[in-house]
Parts: structure tokens; sequence; C-alpha cells
């Protein structure tokens, strides 16, 4: 006992992190695992975690009626399905990324994918090395010697019976998709496209600018719906893979997308002015459009010579963006942004990996480097309005280790340090990060473990954040960036206690010394009217941010056909800078009961979710009360599993408002943003999926839903 104390404390003062995110890496030492589970029917003994990762291998209790993937996820433990959006969660967030066989794919065509051809999945909690920065790495592992190919067509559409929206669809999704695997070969097509259909809502505010003596309120009651919203966007994605042999494969990857958002809103504005006592009313037009196109292509290779491990990638992004904003306030003032930003981005990536001791330890280390260059120009004249972009050099190690030959203890270390050159207009400057994280992980009987985690992640500003150029935004308020933020770097202290293969809960605290906030600041200049007077400025500042945290999380398959999910998290949270100061808190509760009968093909998923969110910055708070929403989901498999038919009903009661609002405090600016959206598009909502999908091969034969006779 004296002996293993003695571990964990020297353990705990390296705080020690998980093994290296590339899954790659993490198959060196499962295939044991595999090796004792192909006879298992029992859905909690096919889950094995050491460390940081999770294995899961799929079984046919596990299968029992799910229809994609995204759904077979969300039945694991610590995972959520959003029927609603055919999203999943972990822990309460999305910042997930997949790969298939260790290799990056679109989350949203992977989770549509039939799990047939899947046959585990490596899950790792907060990876690190090339991975940093996400919450979980999701790695499905293809079946051995699949051969087979999937075609998918699907229709998603939300639709409101009654309100102000009755009889639109709220939004439309189609999507199609034909993924092919023979040999050495897989290729993969895909375009996915989403559109409104301008569905009204409710938004409005409330200005008081203390050092003009005016204060500005939207005329609004219960039934007025000022705001229209008509949003699309397209997606279109091909890659190829190809095995050069059993150690060597090469990668392909391109994407297209093509975005729309607009919203628009019309609607009177009182303005009083306490100084000279005078009270007017005037019509207020704000059309807010922004279009996007994002070119990206990608090329990975892995490979391995003798006990060494190794890849590289390159990625290639370029970006443009075109906001088109106009401003009308009554007959006297009008103002429009029209600008183009364009963005170019390139990523190299090398890492190698190598076991050590019969697989007990694995040394993981890598490069990366990352060029941004940013510019914005008018769009009429094509005069460049600002510049700016950095160059990144990165390296990092990861050393992951067992104590004992039966993995009972394992704990691991890793680092990363790089040189940030920040360019703006024609100013540089040099910064410096570092990050660490460090695991310690004890197994402590058969069925529960514990583990303690540190992790140190950065975070980098957009160009909106570093921009120097700015524009008014209204009459009295001008927006813009700050072009040498520094970068943030976020610690997080945490533990976390698993149970009977069914429970666990965690706790922890978040703390950020630099986190990148929006202030509003009072300043002096001229004014869009030509005259010189004060204006608020929004800009960007580097402030601190302190959160302690803690959640249980409950899943429970019951009398076979039964699934029960509860997950609920708690957070404080703390915001400074200078002397600004707020506190708010948030609280998440979600849980779900699914049945699937085998003999109908007919299952059916009761779902609720609970928040209260009260957000805050150093001078604002956000109180999200839109997360309440129940809802019941109906699905069925017709012809021979080719068809899906879906049906959600979204019941109409809710324990709140349904607002998102959004309050600022500064000497500067005194303003509350409310924007109600529940009611019009969520409240008794109807929404339907039709899904088909062909598909044909080897392991796609072996596989039947009802698990009847599965092979």
């Amino acid at each position: 006992m004296k002996k293993t104390l003695t571990m964990l404390a020297f353990v705990l003062s390296l705080s020690a992190q998980a093994q290296e995110a590339d899954s790659v890496a993490v198959k060196n030492d499962s295939a044991a695992w595999d090796m004792n589970l192909k006879e298992v029917n029992v859905t909690a003994s096919a889950e094995r975690t050491e460390g940081n990762k999770t294995v899961v291998t799929f079984t046919k209790e596990m299968r029992r009626g799910m229809r994609n993937t995204a759904q077979l996820l969300g039945n694991l433990r610590n995972f959520n399905y959003d029927a609603m959006s055919n999203s999943i969660e972990y822990n309460n967030k999305k910042n997930i990324i997949v790969l298939v066989d260790s290799l990056e794919k679109g989350n949203d065509y992977v989770y549509n994918l039939h799990h047939h051809r899947f046959a585990k999945v490596e899950i790792i909690d907060q990876p690190t090395g090339k991975y940093q920065g996400y919450d979980v790495l999701v790695n499905l592992v293809t079946v051995k010697n699949y051969k087979g190919y999937e075609g998918l067509l699907l229709a998603n559409q939300r639709m409101m019976p009654a309100g102000v929206n009755s009889g639109k669809f709220i939004f439309l999704q189609q999507q199609g998709g034909f993924t092919y695997t023979r040999d050495k070969w897989n290729f993969l097509v895909h375009a996915d496209n989403w559109m409104s259909n301008k569905a009204h809502y409710q938004k409005w505010y409330e200005k008081t600018y203390p050092m003009h003596g005016l204060t500005e309120r939207v005329l609004h009651d219960r039934d007025t719906y000022e705001a229209l919203e008509d949003n699309s966007y397209t997606n279109l994605n091909a890659s190829v893979d190809y095995q050069l042999s059993k150690n060597h494969s090469f990668s392909w990857t391109y994407t297209y997308n093509y975005n729309h958002n607009q919203d628009q809103m019309n609607y009177l504005l009182e303005q009083t002015r306490t100084q000279v006592g005078t009270v007017d009313t005037i019509a207020v037009s704000d059309v807010n459009n922004t279009y996007g196109r994002n070119h990206s292509t990608a090329l990975f290779y892995r490979g391995k010579t003798g006990a060494w491990s190794y890849d590289a990638d390159f990625n290639y992004v370029y970006n443009r963006t075109t906001p088109d904003n106009a401003l009308q306030k009554g007959a006297d003032f009008y103002l429009h942004n029209h600008y183009n930003d364009h963005m170019n981005y390139t990523r190299f990536r090398s890492s190698a990996w190598r076991p050590f001791f019969d697989n007990n330890m694995t040394l993981s280390f890598g490069y990366q480097n990352t060029w941004k260059d940013y510019k914005r120009e008018d769009f009429a004249s094509h005069k460049q309005l600002n510049t700016n972009g950095f160059l990144r050099n990165q390296v990092w190690f990861s050393l992951w280790s067992k104590f004992s030959a039966s993995g009972e203890n394992n704990a691991s270390l890793s680092g990363s340090a790089e040189q940030i050159h920040i360019r703006s207009n024609g100013k540089s400057e040099d910064q410096m990060a570092w990050s660490a994280s460090a695991m310690y992980w004890r197994k402590l009987t058969e069925k529960n473990w514990i583990r303690f985690n540190y992790d140190c992640s950065v975070y980098y500003p957009n160009q909106e954040q570093t921009s120097s150029y700015g524009f008014f935004t209204d009459s009295l308020t001008w927006s813009g960036g700050n072009p040498f933020l520094r970068s943030n770097m976020t610690h997080q202290l945490r533990m976390w206690f698993d149970a009977w293969w069914c429970f666990n809960c965690q706790a922890g605290v978040i703390y950020s010394p630099n986190i990148i906030s929006d202030i509003a600041e009072l300043r002096h200049g001229m004014l869009p009217s030509g005259v010189e007077g004060d204006y608020i400025a929004n800009t960007y500042v580097n402030s601190s941010y302190y959160a302690p945290w803690v959640s249980v999380s409950f899943t429970k398959h019951f009398l076979k056909n039964f699934v029960y999910k509860a997950d609920a998290k708690y957070t404080w949270q703390k915001a400074e800078y200078e002397e600004y100061k707020q506190h708010g808190h948030i609280f998440n509760f979600t849980t779900s009961l699914q049945y699937y009968s085998p003999k109908y093909k007919f299952g059916g998923t009761v779902y609720y979710a609970y928040q209260h969110a009260k957000g805050v910055s150093p001078q604002s708070q956000t109180l999200d009360l839109n997360g309440d929403i129940c809802y019941i989901v109906l699905y069925k498999s017709l012809f021979n599993d080719k068809l899906d038919i879906q049906f959600i009903g979204g019941l109409p009661f809710k324990s709140n408002d349904g607002l998102f609002t959004t309050k600022t405090f500064s000497p500067a600016l005194l303003s509350a943003s409310h924007t109600n959206t529940w009611r019009s598009t969520n409240r008794g909502a109807l929404q339907l999926t039709l899904t088909y999908r062909f598909m044909g091969g080897k392991s796609v034969r072996q596989y039947n839903r009802e698990m009847s006779n599965e092979k």
C-alpha cells in the first residue's frame, strides 16, 4: 500500500497526460483485447478502458435497432444522441473529431453511415499531440477485410403546425453519398444541402448610452416578430484512400463549402434623449448578409518500419467571406459595410511513435507548421483595408507507460512548445507558447477505475479578433479587432471515477489566464455623421476565466430492448478584466429512454433536455433559456431495412420563457438584447426524416439487423 501511494504521489507531481491522441498508436496494445471479445454478448464486457483510452467492440446487442453510426455512438456511455440534428455530444460538448481507420473524415457523413462496416470504436478523452484541443477523438475501425459499397439518400424536414411560421418548413436538409471499399481502395463522395425558409422569430433590444444621455428601445410586444432568417449551406466532399502495402497507406480529400446567412429586422425604435427631454420614434431596417466559400484539400501518409510508426499530412485551405450589411435608421441615416475577406492557410504535420518494453511504454513525438494569411479589401474598389496573419512552429512529445504487466496502473506525460510570429499591417511580434498534459489512471476493481488529469491547451485568435481594421455598425457603435492578442492557454484539472460499467462522476476546474473576450469602451473621434464625438468601441482583449465544475453520467441497457441515459453537469464561472468582473453558472440535464422491437423493426425514444445557462465575460452576461426541450421519436424500417422513416414530435410545453438574452455592463454602454426562436421554430415542431440505403458486399451480407443469424 505504501509503495502504491508513493508511486501515486510521484505521478501526480509530474501531472502525467494521456497517451498520444493519434489512434494508430492505440492499435498497438488493443489487439489483445479484441481476441477475448469475439464471442462476447454482454454489452458491458465489450468495453475496456486504460488511461484516457476506451475501446468498445460493437456487439449484436449494441447494434440492435440502430439506424446509423451516430445513434450507435450515442448509446455509449458519456455520449448523447440528438435525433433532431442527428449529432452526438460527449460530456455535454460537441468539440469532437471523427476518424475512420485513423483517417480524418467529415463528421456529418460518418454519422449517417450504417454501422455494419465498423467492428469497434476507439475513444480518446482529451487527446494530445496533433489533436490537442478537441474534447474527444473518436476513431471508428472498419471490419477486417471489409469489401462493400453503401449509398445514402436522405431528406430531413421540420415544419410548424401552428404559430407565425405555420405551414412553413423551418429547415430542409438533403443529403446523398456513396462509399465503396475493395481490396486496397476506398472511395467516398458526399453532398449535403441545408436551407431554411424565411422563418420569423422574435428579436429586440434596449440600449443606454450614459455619456450621450440616450436610450434606445425596440417597440415590442409578445406577438411582434421583427426578425426574418434565411440561411443555407452546401457541402461537397470527395476522398480516396489507398493501401500501398501492409504498412503504408496514402489518402487524399477535397471539400467545398458554400454558405449564405441572412438576418433581416424591420422595427420601430423609440429614442429618448434625457438631456433635452425628447422622445422620437423612427423606423429601422437592418439587413445582415454573409456569403462564404471555402476550398480545402489534404494529403495523408501513414507508414511503419520495424517498431517505428509514423505519419505526415499537408492541408491547404482557401476561404472567402463577403459580408454585406446595411442599416437604415429613419430617413436621415444610412450605413453600408461591404467588403471581402480572404484567407489562405497551410498546415504540415508529422509524427512518429514506437512501443518499448513489450508494449508497456510508448514514446510519441511530432512537429507542426501552420501558416495563415488574412486580407480584407473593399468590395467595390478592391482597396486593401487590412492584412494580418501568423506563422507557427510547434514541437511536441508524449510518453505513456504501464506500471504493471496487468495494466492496473498507467500514466503519461506530454508537452509542447511553439514559436508564433504575428504580423499586422507591416508590424510584427514574436510570441512563445507552451502546453503540458499529464494523467494517472488506476484500476480499482474489474468494474471500477479512477483517473486524474491535468491538461493545458493553446487556442488562437481568429481574423475578426486580430484585424486592425474596424468600421461603424450604427451611428454610435464601432467594431474592430486587436492585432496583437496573445494566444489563449487553458488549464484544466479533472478527476474521473467510473463504476459498474454504467455510472461515472467527474469534477474539475478550468482556468484561462488570457482567454479572449470582447469589451465595450468609450472613444472619441469622427462619427459616421461627419462630426467629432464620443462613440462606443467594441474590441477584444485577453482576460481571465475561472470555472470549477462537476458532472454525473448514467447509462443502462435493461430488459434486452431498453436503454436509459441520464447526464447532468453544473459549472460555476468567473470572468475578470481590470475592474470588470462577472459571475455565472451553467446547469445541463439530459435524459432519454429508448425502446426497440426487433420483431416489428420499430423503435421509439423519449428525450428531454434542460438548460439554465448564465455565461459570462468581464462586461457581459448571456442567459440561455432556449435549451429546454422535450420530444418523442418514432422510427420504422421498411423494405428489408433499405428505407428508414423517422418522425419527431416536439412537445409544446417549456419550463422557462425560451429567451436567449445578452446583457452588457460598461461605463460606455448598458444594453440587453433578446432573441426567442423557441416559440416560433420549436414549440410543437414536427420533423420527418427519410433515409434510403442501397448496399452490398461481403461484410454487408453477413449482417442482419434482427441479429437472429448474424455471422
